[in-house]
């Protein structure tokens, strides 16, 4: 089975570490490198359609390192930041599907995957296509995102200033996924929605599992 969806995980759950408020404003249009924040002190916990999540963010020499895990469900991922963007370096998945049978792989790409361009504005489009390579099997991926503005979201976290964003990836093997996120500086990752309309990984999830949509959704910020 082709794994040319496996990245696209990393289009729903970058999730950061964070500051300590609960409402946390943004004073101007630009979104900076602190949506990516360290704190190896805090983890955050998300309520997601695989249970309860709970991702930390570590430093591993160029690397910002976000790793997350449910009980079925382990996800890493390899970013580097800079001042132009956020990219992709390499992502690895694991579902738990049944009692004995599990879907994993390793993807990397053949230039860097941009994630989203720094700084970003409301209104602001980027693109990125290239080769994913994952277990073998040679992808074409394309991206392309814009920035819809900013919003006030309430979860069971907190309250939060946060910048909605929306991308689109498309790809061969009928991979297709449309996906909606909420980011607050200083913190990271608030919400996220992926709509399921391709193949992949995630097509199979969807028809084994039932997940039209996976969310995921900011619950408590938990200190060590």
């Amino acid at each position: 089975m082709k794994t040319n969806s496996i990245h696209i995980l990393s289009l729903i759950i970058l999730i950061a570490a964070l500051s300590g408020a609960s409402l946390n404003k943004v004073k101007t249009n630009l979104i900076s490198n602190s949506y990516f924040p360290i704190n190896q002190d805090a983890e955050l916990v998300y309520e997601s359609s695989f249970g309860e999540t709970v991702t930390k963010y570590f430093q591993d020499g160029e690397f910002t390192i976000s790793s997350s895990e449910a009980d079925d469900f382990k996800y890493r991922q390899a970013l580097i930041i800079k001042n132009d963007g956020v990219y992709v370096m390499e992502t690895y998945q694991f579902v738990k599907i049944f009692l004995f049978i599990n879907k994993e792989a390793t993807s990397s790409y053949g230039k860097p995957l941009l994630r989203f361009p720094l700084p970003l504005l409301p209104g602001k489009n980027w693109e990125w296509e290239g080769n994913e390579y994952s277990d073998g099997d040679t992808n074409t991926v394309k991206v392309t995102g814009k920035v819809l503005g900013k919003e006030i979201i309430e979860t069971d976290a907190g309250r939060f200033e946060a910048v909605k964003l929306e991308s689109l990836v498309e790809g061969s093997s009928d991979l297709k996924n449309r996906v909606t996120e909420w980011y607050a500086e200083g913190i990271g990752l608030i919400k996220a929605k992926v709509i399921i309309e391709g193949g992949g990984i995630m097509g199979f999830v969807r028809d084994i599992l039932g997940y039209g949509t996976i969310e995921f959704e900011l619950k408590e910020i938990r200190n060590q």
